[in-house]
């Protein structure tokens, strides 16, 4: 299942698609278009600000560069 909705979702070029990857990416999208780190928590389930940090500290798109 997971795999289906990666492919809707346009991660294909990931070659290991996980859940801790799929909420990363989450967390980053969410950063980048300025979401504020309390409804980012609401949405992803985290319980601190602490956690949205060390998801989002560097973009895959960073790491590829």
């Amino acid at each position: 299942m997971l795999k289906a909705m990666a492919k809707d979702a346009g991660f294909l070029k990931h070659k290991r698609i996980t859940n801790h990857l799929v909420r990363k990416l989450l967390v980053q999208k969410l950063r980048n278009a300025n979401i504020p780190p309390t409804e980012t928590m609401a949405i992803t389930g985290q319980k601190n600000v602490q956690s949205i940090t060390n998801y989002s500290n560097i973009s895959v798109e960073q790491q590829q560069k």
